[in-house]
Order: structure tokens, then sequence, then C-alpha cells
């Protein structure tokens, strides 16, 4: 493989695609490259929603603070090298295919997922970038996930809701049993879900790991206000501080510091608004707990105008927990199928909206494009538009609207 696109493509063909949850096969393979132990501290950020800004504010305060700073996330909106940062930035086409060539050597007849791939090429590349402090971001669940292969010097849960029941449980209490995966013995724990599953205190007192609660042990009452849209992000803010109280020892830093962390933090695609007249927000709201924040802010934050949703999501999420909460909401909807297995045509989507009885206007579309100049043909000044359902339905109105990122290759 001589480009990333090589690499990824590869991967994707490969190896194992789908989700295959253990540690086993990231485990053998870390032991070949020296990677079972890194030797600075290291943040596991796991939970439902609220991830992405964890570690968005985790970061901006470590590096203001004057740290060097590797942090992980998934999944990416534009391009690959946003999963992987150094500094805030995403590192080069050429350190990932450095990794990957590393991980393929070491791995021999070894079958890695291509999640299992990525996380390995960030922890090599932080390893090589020799940063302060790592931070990763589970991508599914968390006892199983690959992430989990380290153990967080202080791990961070920060909401639980109904997502992925395929491979996480049904139930808020079985979902909070495998996140609570992430807890040391003897190691901080800090929640940030107001009202968590009980399992999650019984796997803390079970293993000995030190749980910090929302609500208990900690609040959002003396923290600043972060930069970032959405009530919720205050209380994602007091877990970050948090967190980083119980590393203090290690990575002293200043309320000042703190300050201006949270008040200059930014993150694509979490309510973000990017246009202005008429206003244009992007979320990946995919699930009903995220949807139901979204819905929260619309309100809130109203317009005299209509608001025009541009929306997909994948068969598996819970489509009508999400409907449920944002039907109200939206004047007009503009469907558009995702460029994935796991996704409904816009037709079946459409379908499924009537008989769960959306009346608004339905319209669908073969691609965002045109989604997007239908309803830039239709939007006048004071309306809104809300792009959200999917990861990949903020990708495809980004790649439309904004400039493409520039990266070094």
């Amino acid at each position: 493989m001589k480009t990333l696109d090589d690499w990824l493509r590869w991967q994707e063909t490969q190896f194992l695609t789908e989700i295959k949850l253990g540690l086993e096969r990231i485990r053998c393979v870390a032991g070949r490259m020296g990677l079972l132990s890194v030797p600075v501290p290291l943040i596991t950020v796991g939970g439902t929603n609220g991830k992405g800004s964890t570690c968005a504010m985790l970061t901006r305060i470590l590096l203001l603070q004057g740290y060097n700073v590797g942090t992980y996330t998934s999944p990416h909106l534009l391009r690959y090298n946003e999963r992987i940062a150094v500094n805030g930035v995403p590192v080069r086409n050429a350190d990932i295919c450095a990794a990957f060539a590393a991980i393929d050597k070491a791995r021999d007849d070894i079958d890695l997922t291509y999640f299992e791939f990525g996380t390995l090429a960030a922890v090599w590349c932080f390893l090589q970038a020799k940063v302060d402090v790592i931070v990763l971001e589970v991508g599914l669940g968390g006892r199983l996930d690959a992430c989990n292969l380290w153990d967080a010097d202080v791990a961070i849960i920060t909401s639980i809701g109904i997502d992925h029941v395929e491979w996480l449980g049904d139930t808020r209490e079985a979902i909070g049993y495998e996140k609570s995966g992430i807890m040391r013995a003897g190691r901080p724990v800090v929640c940030g879900d107001p009202q968590p599953p009980a399992s999650i205190a019984s796997e803390a007192a079970r293993i000995g790991a030190h749980l910090l609660q929302y609500g208990k042990d900690f609040n959002a009452e003396h923290v600043p206000q972060p930069a970032l849209v959405g009530d919720v992000q205050r209380q994602n803010a007091a877990v970050v501080v948090t967190a980083l109280q119980q590393l203090a020892d290690k990575l002293p830093i200043t309320a000042t510091v703190i300050a201006e962390g949270l008040g200059s933090v930014s993150l694509m695609g979490r309510m973000q608004r990017i246009r202005a007249e008429p206003e244009v927000i992007l979320d990946v709201a995919h699930n009903p707990h995220a949807a139901t924040e979204l819905a929260g802010w619309l309100k809130k934050n109203s317009v005299t105008g209509k608001t025009f949703a541009i929306f997909s999501i994948l068969a598996d999420k819970d489509i009508a927990g999400v409907l449920d909460v944002m039907a109200e909401h939206v004047d007009a909807w503009h469907l558009v199928a995702l460029p994935s297995k796991r996704a409904l045509s816009q037709d079946a989507l459409s379908r499924f909206m009537r008989e769960h009885g959306v009346s608004a206007p339905i319209c669908t579309h073969a691609d965002f494009q045109t989604a997007w100049d239908a309803v830039s043909l239709l939007t006048k000044k004071h309306d809104r538009v809300v792009a959200f359902g999917s990861f990949l339905v903020v990708s495809g109105v980004l790649e439309i609207i904004v400039p493409p990122m520039e990266l070094k290759v």
C-alpha cells in the first residue's frame, strides 16, 4: 500500500469489517509491538453520548496548559486523520501509513478489525510523537472495546442511553455494565450521568474502583460555561474538571487554564451552527438521548420561520424513539439514503415515518447534494436547517457546504 486510502480500502475488504468485540486479537498484536503499556497518563472516555465533547474539552485544556496531547476519537466526519490527533492537529497520512505498516508486520496471521487497526495506529503514533498524555474515546461499549486494552489512570463514563442493543443489551442496567468495563481497581472513575444505572456503582464496588458520581460527589455549579452548544455541555464540563483533578499530581492545571479551555473549545458536528441566515445546525444525534438534547436546544432557541430537516439514520438505531422526540420540531423532512450496509433506503425510511405518525411533508433525495439544493431553494432568511440523525448525515452535508479540510500528505 502506498497511500492512506490504499490502506483503508485494504482493511475494509481484507479483514473483519463487521463489529467483533473482544481484546484477544489486539492484545496479542500490541504485545508484539511493545504497546501493551504506555509511559504517560491515560484517560479513557466511555458512555453513550457526550464522549466527543468530553474528549474535545480535555484536549483543549491540557493543550493550553502546555502538555503534548494525543487524542483518539471516532468516527471521523471528513477525513480519517481526524481520528488520530496530536495537540489537536490530525496526524499526517505518512505517519498513519507507517503505523499501519508496523501493525501489519506484527500481526502476522491475526485478523484485525478496521477499528482495531486504527486504535493500535493511534497509540503507536502517540508514542512516536512522545506525547505527555493520551485521551482515548471508546468506540462501542467499554468492557470489550479495543480502547479498553490499556489501563486508564482515570476513566470517564459520560452518560448511559439505549443504543447498540444488539451488542450491549436493551436495558440501561445491561449497557451500564458494559460501559463500566473501563474501570480499574484502585483508580478513579468519573460518571456524568445524573441518574446512572445501579450497575455502575455495583461494578465500581465489586472491582474496587473509586467512583465519583455527578450530583453526589460533584456538580456543575462552579464550572465555567463551555463554548459548546447544548445544556448538557456544562455537565460534561464538570466531568472533565473532576477527571483532571484526579490527575493533579501528574498533570497539574490552573483554574485560569480550565476556564480558558472550556471557553474556547470547539467540535465539528455537535450542535454546530455553521450559518446564520438561514440558520444551519449540524448534529450527530442518532439515538433518543442525543435527540432529546437537540430538541431541547431547538425549542429554547426557536426561529420565526420554518425548520427543515436533512435526515437519515441507520436501520439498527431506535428510529421511533428519535422521531418521537424530534417530530414536533420539524416542519419538513428531506431524506437521503446513507452509504452503509446498515442503512435504510430513503423510501423505506419515509414509509416508516408515515407509519409512525409523522404528518409533516417528506421528500426523498438520491444524495446529499440534491437534498441540499432542494432545501436551499425552499428556505428563507428566518428559517432553519437541521442536518442530523447520523455521523454520515453530518459528514455528507459538511462535504458540500464547508471547504475541504487541508491535511498534509
